[in-house]
């Protein structure tokens, strides 16, 4: 029986991404959508033909599970909502902006037997996914990363994203940056960060095997000059990632995939999933403390990355 899903949130990522999406997703029922706007939720709704709710939760009281696509203040409430209500979800990252709270829904997920994961979008492309499982267990002694975004510069649909403003590159690129060196660099140990006065950000971090890796992020570079880049390197090898999938619907049909594929087994742990994410949230809280004090922050032995046993290829199998 397919999984009754509905979406939270109803700006650009929600409409673009979330619902056509899940619309194409083998496993899942997409049965409507919820916006705090309930004329914007409508619109949504006539545009793919789905149900409106008029409130989170009636949405809650009528599915088994619930994508959440709004800023991560908001998500980090309605996530623990939705938790305790015994929902599984699909969060977005940052998974939430404080560790305490990521940390909280994490464990009312686990308490509640429910399967949660973050779309981390890099970590759901099969391409980006295979890369990282041939390259585990390799010693990879550095990273150098230079992720140029012109999110809140071009034209974009994130150029009146308030929270991106607020909270800067650390926070919205600074997930998925995260998520792509501790599968290959190991737990982060100690973290140090530079914000700039514009919110691009110099992120620095030593895992706990001794490796270390530094990254260049901004959401302002100009039209024109935006660049990726992820390279790591070995005593004996040099790796360059692929470039991500363009077709983040796509992305994130395999993401939905694999929430359908985890609650039909009965499966709670992904490389992806809530304590991964709440593990991200803490580093990210770190850099952030390290930019305010100027020093490095150390990340607790038993507070550090909570890996997941399953491997990101195997999604996709």
């Amino acid at each position: 029986m397919p999984i009754r899903v509905g979406v939270v949130g109803t700006a650009y990522w929600a409409r673009e991404v979330h619902v056509p999406g899940l619309l194409q997703a083998g496993g899942m029922d997409l049965i409507g959508v919820w916006g705090r706007n309930a004329t914007i939720a409508g619109e949504v709704a006539e545009r793919y033909a789905i149900p409106s709710f008029p409130t989170f939760e009636a949405m809650l009281s009528a599915v088994d599970a619930l994508t959440i696509a709004v800023p991560p203040e908001v998500q980090a409430e309605l996530g623990m909502r939705a938790a305790a209500a015994g929902k599984h979800v699909i969060f977005e990252k940052p998974l939430a902006t404080s560790a305490a709270a990521a940390q909280a829904i994490a464990d009312e997920m686990a308490r509640q037997r429910r399967t949660g994961l973050v779309f981390f979008t890099r970590r759901f492309d099969p391409a980006t996914a295979a890369a990282i499982d041939a390259a585990r267990g390799r010693a990879w002694q550095r990273a150098n990363v230079v992720v140029h975004s012109s999110a809140l510069t071009g034209d974009t649909p994130y150029i009146d994203s308030a929270w991106r403003k607020q909270r800067g590159a650390l926070w919205d690129i600074g997930p998925h940056v995260l998520s792509m060196l501790i599968p290959l660099l190991g737990p982060v140990d100690h973290v140090s960060a530079e914000v700039h006065p514009d919110g691009g950000c110099m992120l620095r971090t030593v895992h706990r095997d001794g490796a270390s890796a530094q990254a260049s992020l901004t959401l302002r570079a100009q039209p024109g000059t935006e660049q990726t880049r992820y390279h790591f390197v070995s005593p004996t090898d040099e790796l360059a990632f692929p470039e991500g999938e363009s077709d983040r619907a796509a992305t994130f049909r395999r993401a939905a995939e694999v929430l359908a594929a985890m609650i039909a087994a009965g499966e709670v742990t992904h490389d992806c999933d809530v304590r991964f994410g709440a593990t991200v949230v803490r580093v990210l809280e770190a850099a952030e403390e390290s930019a305010n004090r100027g020093a490095p922050v150390a990340i607790g032995a038993d507070q550090a990355a909570t890996m997941s046993r399953g491997t990101a290829a195997d999604a996709f199998r």
